[in-house]
């Protein structure tokens, strides 16, 4: 009973934390406007073509609608660390609302620091812009998954004949690269292809339109995601564009089980290579660790890793049968 007042009680610090971190941004905007006010121009810039700024905006009206959308951002993460719901409900929630709190906060100090000093060069702001759109991943980051770590428990074993076909195979999409893709496609299109169309090649920032379309690439690949168990082993096949993120021989496992697998212990999410082996980490909770021959490990998170493991250990039995 202790055990779980202490890990209530920590998850209810963790979560604050994070509403704290999407909080941050209301606060410095709010901070910004009570230092700056009376210097502000009447308008402030809000696009630029290379560093000539090209359209504006009522002061008056940009700060209104930076602390709108960051205030309301901060109070839909204040619901979501109070609200009895599910580990992930809350870390959505964070990122969702932190991604937006940390845009709108860049966008703005972006054009008041610019206004403050005419003369200054628009030069890498952009990357700020870019880089606040994933400000989101820290509060996610510190707020508890509805998991807890170690081994979880054994399966009942499935029996099958030489002759029988088995197999096993689950697809999930994978929230956090899917908002990933979603915000590089907006930067591509507001830094790159938009301007481009409107004011041709010398109004638009193709560079970033360029990283950032190589990021959606990248990050489609583990927005959904296939995991299949079978005779030919252990596989994961991207959903979004086709190609095979892992692949494990059923000859060259020895052994294979489930654990709890917490992303941020095993270096973050995605194709992950370190001391605990290698490691496909879609989310947090439940994974399929194989042990091979050569005596590494390969872990993937699945949502239902225990019919998993039946299928494969039924797979392995008939193999050495």
């Amino acid at each position: 009973m202790n055990d779980e007042i202490a890990d209530a009680g920590s998850g209810i610090a963790r979560r604050s934390v994070a509403a704290v971190l999407v909080s941050a941004p209301a606060l410095v905007i709010v901070w910004s406007l009570l230092a700056w006010m009376p210097a502000l121009p009447a308008e402030l810039p809000t696009q630029w073509a290379g560093d000539e700024v090209v359209s504006r905006l009522p002061t008056f009206v940009f700060a209104g609608s930076a602390v709108a959308i960051s205030g309301g951002a901060a109070l839909f993460a204040w619901h979501a660390a109070m609200s009895p719901r599910n580990g992930e409900y809350h870390r959505r929630g964070f990122l969702i609302s932190g991604s937006v709190a940390g845009a709108t906060a860049a966008a703005w100090l972006i054009s008041v620091i610019v206004a403050r000093h005419p003369g200054q060069e628009i030069g890498g702001a952009g990357l700020v812009a870019v880089a606040a759109l994933f400000y989101g991943l820290f509060p996610f980051a510190c707020a508890p998954a509805n998991v807890t770590t170690g081994e979880r428990g054994n399966p009942d074993e499935l029996d099958i004949t030489q002759t029988e076909i088995l197999a096993w195979s689950q697809t999930q999409v994978v929230p956090i690269f899917v908002w990933a893709s979603v915000a590089c496609v907006l930067v591509a299109i507001a830094f790159g292809y938009l301007p481009w169309f409107l004011a041709g090649p010398e109004g638009s920032n193709l560079s970033f339109a360029i990283v950032a379309s190589l990021l959606v690439v990248m990050f489609s690949a583990f927005a959904r995601v296939r995991v299949t168990v079978d005779l030919r082993g252990l596989r994961a096949l991207s959903g979004t564009i086709g190609i095979r993120l892992l692949s494990v021989g059923l000859e060259d496992v020895t052994s294979v089980r489930t654990i709890t697998l917490e992303p941020l212990r095993w270096g973050g999410w995605g194709y992950r290579i370190g001391a605990r082996g290698r490691a496909l980490v879609l989310r947090g909770g439940p994974a399929i660790v194989v042990t091979l021959r050569g005596g590494g490990e390969i872990a993937v998170t699945t949502p239902d890793a225990e019919q998993a493991l039946s299928v494969f250990r039924a797979l392995l039995r008939r193999r050495d049968s």
